[in-house]
């Protein structure tokens, strides 16, 4: 991106920030901020959907796109006002969160509707939902530069590990992610069930299966494996 560009995109989200304050107060029109978000979000989504193995045609865009807008306003703009719209650049990055937790769920509920075998989605795609899901945030646990070094290096193996116990099938990802995310990162099952979208106990389920199966490989697992482990 030439400077020349990257001044012309300024200049075009340079009154976004006003915009989106007055949708808040209802102040303004929505379909102006509609009109001025709407490329931004397809091409959002199309990316997303490709990264994760799914294919969004217009039909399927627009359905996508009309769920994130109803999840903007629904509950009195409660994700609305969730950003403050201090500026351009927040509020764009804003909108690509909620898009993405507003694919993800579509997905699930489109899988919890057909038949066949379910499409899980990739690890990957549970760490980026994870940072973002309704509004709820999940800090990370590592307190220092080299803290979160040691835990990148422990996740590797860890997750090693975990795929060589899992289940086969589609819901491996999904076990391997919850039993890194509560053991390594130090997470509670509440937690880890709101982005995953199943039970607490669920989850807790989970867990004490793949603890279960890593002590049977000769791995006994802590109830967290911490910087000092």
């Amino acid at each position: 991106m030439n400077s020349h560009t990257h001044h012309r995109q300024s200049e075009e989200w340079h009154d976004l920030p006003a915009l989106w304050r007055q949708c808040v107060a209802r102040d303004a029109d929505w379909a102006s901020l509609v009109q001025r978000v709407d490329p931004m979000l397809r091409s959002t989504l199309s990316g997303l959907g490709r990264s994760y193995g799914v294919y969004l045609n217009r039909d399927l865009l627009d359905e996508v796109i009309q769920e994130t807008y109803v999840r903007l306003l629904q509950n009195d703009r409660r994700v609305l006002r969730g950003c403050r719209g201090r500026s351009g650049t927040t509020i764009l990055s804003y909108l690509r969160r909620v898009a993405r937790s507003t694919l993800i769920d579509w997905l699930r509920a489109r899988r919890a509707l057909k038949r066949g075998p379910a499409v899980e989605l990739s690890i990957d795609a549970l760490d980026g939902l994870a940072e973002y899901v309704d509004g709820f945030d999940v800090p990370s646990r590592a307190s220092s530069p080299l803290d979160a070094i040691y835990l990148q290096e422990l996740r590797r193996r860890f997750r090693r590990e975990c795929w060589c116990v899992a289940r086969p099938g589609g819901t491996a990802p999904r076990d391997i992610w919850i039993t890194e995310r509560m053991v390594v990162d130090g997470w509670n099952s509440r937690e880890a069930a709101c982005v995953v979208q199943l039970a607490p106990a669920t989850v807790a389920t989970v867990l004490s299966r793949m603890r279960r199966e890593l002590r049977r490989r000769g791995l006994v697992v802590p109830g967290r494996l911490g910087s000092s482990a």
